[in-house]
């Protein structure tokens, strides 16, 4: 009996727009809210900049997240974890280098009450000393067990190669910087960069997003600008360091972390949408090439994946893989083999089509719910995109041909373009690796 016909795929779903007030308020601060049915929640993001380049900044930036829920002026550490309790919303504080996030969930009826306590956080925390002294004991370990793991580290030693001293260079704060942070520094950090300007409030749920926007503009009028201008990220290098390898000796290890790495290009440019399919296509998702070749084919490796990194400053694209130390060379080998597949050969229209079926359906996928659609429009307002971004995005992906493939192949996913780190035994895996030109070792 014959197996049954896999059914034709449909057509692609389209991404609506849901109902949608956008407005900014006189110190900045920028609102949209949009109308999200289904359960009576509501999403809050609250992006503001912060990326810096001053020195001890990313530690600094670390532990003012940890602590910024600590306590304000009006309630102790205690009483707003009530409050926010008593909401039934989760709310925390991410940072990375580009923006500290703060994320919460709350019923449609209260989500003004969890406005009113996250415009008391950025008025007014106050970073109690004693809260900041715990908090920083509880960072340094965890910082050191992370460093503990090779991909973390390969991680590390990826960035700091391909940015330098460029903030980005720096992925994690160090155990001594955390040490050096005060409570005093924390509290000026806040006073200089916690600020509206420029700063994004997206709400998406169960609201009339005319009335919601009203709310937080009122709510949020109180919030003062900074005393000096946001600064803007600084440029990214522009390439990567090339021809440039590194291996990085950790004694004894059973597996080597291999990491390869480059520029890429923002969402908003042209060649993005044949980027963004060409790394699919590389290793991007389950029935990449990589996976097909080191994992399912030779077994080298269960985790090859690429991926495409944004920052407000620019992009990268970071391909990485954990392999055991006897198979780093023949790894990477294979790693590089299929960049220059991409950069020689045109994909095939089957597999084109179906890694663009796929880029559509996960981005239609990440916005179907209200905490991914809140969290990708904070993200794309924060580097200048919005909601049409998303809607116009599958009508990209859609004109992209093997010609394109082809093209960001050779400009841009060329091995002479990128860069490449080993973190594993150096005296197990260094000889073999000189098949690739000379290593740096350290």
């Amino acid at each position: 009996m014959s197996a049954p016909a896999i059914p034709a795929l449909g057509p692609w779903p389209e991404i609506a727009a849901p109902p949608t007030t956008e407005d900014r308020c006189a110190n900045g601060l920028r609102l949209l809210a949009l109308n999200r049915p289904g359960a009576p929640l509501v999403e809050v993001r609250l992006s503001v900049p912060f990326g810096s380049t001053k020195p001890r900044h990313l530690a600094r930036a670390w532990l003012l997240a940890e602590t910024a829920l600590s306590g304000t002026a009006e309630t102790g550490r205690i009483g707003l974890a009530e409050r926010i309790g008593d909401l039934g919303a989760p709310l925390r504080a991410e940072v990375d280098h580009d923006q500290i996030l703060f994320c919460g969930t709350v019923l449609a009826d209260a989500y003004e009450d969890l406005l009113a306590v996250l415009v008391e956080v950025v008025t007014s925390a106050t970073y109690p000393d004693e809260e900041v002294r715990a908090e920083r004991a509880r960072l340094v370990p965890r910082l050191t067990a992370a460093r503990s793991q090779a991909g973390v580290r390969a991680r590390e030693i990826l960035h700091r190669h391909l940015y330098g001293e460029h903030p980005y260079g720096a992925s994690l704060p160090t155990g001594p910087e955390v040490d050096e942070v005060t409570p005093e520094d924390l509290r000026a950090l806040h006073a200089e960069r916690v600020v509206p300007d420029h700063a994004v409030l997206v709400l998406v749920g169960a609201l009339d997003p005319d009335e919601a926007v009203a709310t937080a503009g009122r709510l949020f009028a109180g919030w003062r600008r900074g005393g000096a201008a946001v600064p803007p990220p600084p440029a990214l290098p522009p390439e990567a360091p090339a021809g440039a390898s590194r291996l990085f000796h950790r004694p004894g290890s059973v597996q080597s972390s291999i990491r390869i790495g480059g520029p890429a290009v923002r969402r908003d440019d042209p060649l993005f949408p044949a980027l963004q399919l060409a790394n699919l296509i590389y290793g991007g998702y389950f029935s990449s090439r990589l996976v097909a070749n080191i994992r399912e084919d030779k077994g080298y490796t269960y985790t090859p994946r690429s991926r495409i990194l944004h920052n407000v400053a620019g992009s990268t694209l970071v391909i990485e893989a954990d392999v055991a130390t006897e198979v780093t060379a023949p790894a990477l080998l294979e790693m590089w083999y299929e960049l220059g597949r991409l950069s020689t050969l045109r994909p095939s229209a089957e597999e084109l089509d179906n890694v663009r079926q796929y880029a559509v359906g996960t981005l239609a996928m990440s916005v179907a719910t209200r905490a991914g659609l809140a969290t990708s429009l904070v993200t794309l307002l924060g580097v200048g995109l919005d909601l049409e971004w998303i809607r116009g995005h599958p009508a990209r992906l859609a004109a992209v041909t093997a010609s394109d493939i082809y093209h960001v192949g050779v400009h841009l996913l060329a091995p002479k373009l990128l860069a490449a780190v080993v973190i594993g035994d150096a005296t197990r895996c260094e000889e073999p690796l000189q098949a690739f030109g000379p290593w740096e070792v350290e």
